[in-house]
């Protein structure tokens, strides 16, 4: 019993750091609209119930209608969120006109950083726009000298929704660009069958991040942990399509030491953006 109160314990100071919390007008799927009132309700109970300290905003007008436009709007959203805690920042979506402009790209990349965004996601396949190194090899140039995270989900890679994953393409990218940190995000796949890719691009690639919202087989989390180190995990909660509290008690529960669940929880994480090559 006095182990369990310690364990309970030691979970309550831990913090998270939500890499993947959506908000914005799901045309999709309506039901799981936000907008920026209850978006900014779901960041501050996040922070009292679930001690997420900082949320990364993916916006549903990026993915479903124009990844210029969601930007915007979250960019909008960071100016009129003033809390210090938590706090909030934006994921920036590629925007198809910058293949018009590639020369731009690291300014843009820049202004971005300063209003407040501190990802990138690629969405090639909802997009329809390549990502692989050889066409996409001037956006990468300046993505690996700023050190500016990328995400992309799996299901992106997913060429021909028959779970044939690109993963060739994916280590391609980060053995050439060793310099972003390149989090890999489940999105709806949560088959166990993808884990020793997984396994195989955390041993090959120092890199590669896992984010940890799809991992919920049996002993998934303790296992990629303990291969190559926690350090390599990223909490995301796939909020709202997945409850948070689910998301938070697999880190909670795992059957690791506390230091470890640290790391996963936000520690690697806050690692990532320290790291970022953009002054001030």
């Amino acid at each position: 019993m006095e182990k369990n109160n310690s364990e309970s314990t030691a979970n309550k100071e831990i913090i998270f750091a939500d890499a993947n919390f959506w908000i914005g007008e799901n045309y999709l799927f309506p039901k799981y609209s936000i907008d920026d009132k209850k978006a900014e309700t779901e960041i501050k109970s996040g922070f009292s119930e679930n001690n997420i300290h900082t949320v990364y905003i993916s916006n549903f007008i990026s993915l479903y209608y124009s990844p210029e436009r969601g930007n915007e709007i979250t960019s909008g959203f960071l100016r009129q969120f003033s809390q210090k805690s938590p706090e909030a920042y934006g994921v920036l979506f590629f925007e198809q006109k910058n293949f018009s402009n590639p020369e731009n790209f690291r300014k843009k990349i820049t202004e971005k950083y300063k209003q407040g965004f501190r990802m990138l996601r690629l969405l090639p396949k909802s997009h329809k726009y390549p990502y692989e190194k050889e066409l996409f090899h001037k956006f990468y140039e300046v993505l690996n000298a700023l050190k500016f995270p990328v995400t992309i989900s799996i299901d992106e890679t997913d060429i021909t929704a028959n779970k044939n994953i690109e993963w060739h393409k994916l280590a391609d990218i980060a053995h050439s660009y060793s310099d972003i940190p390149l989090i890999l995000d489940g999105g709806d796949s949560k088959e166990l069958m993808y884990n020793s890719y997984l396994l195989s691009l955390l041993d090959n690639f120092s890199n590669i991040y896992i984010e940890t919202h799809n991992l919920l087989g049996f002993n998934q989390v303790e296992d990629l942990a303990g291969f190559k180190g926690a350090g390599r995990l990223v909490f995301g909660s796939y909020w709202p399509f997945m409850e948070r509290n689910i998301s938070v008690s697999r880190v909670l529960n795992s059957d690791l030491d506390s230091c470890s669940k640290q790391e996963i929880a936000a520690g690697s994480m806050q690692k990532i953006i320290k790291g970022i090559n953009i002054p001030g």
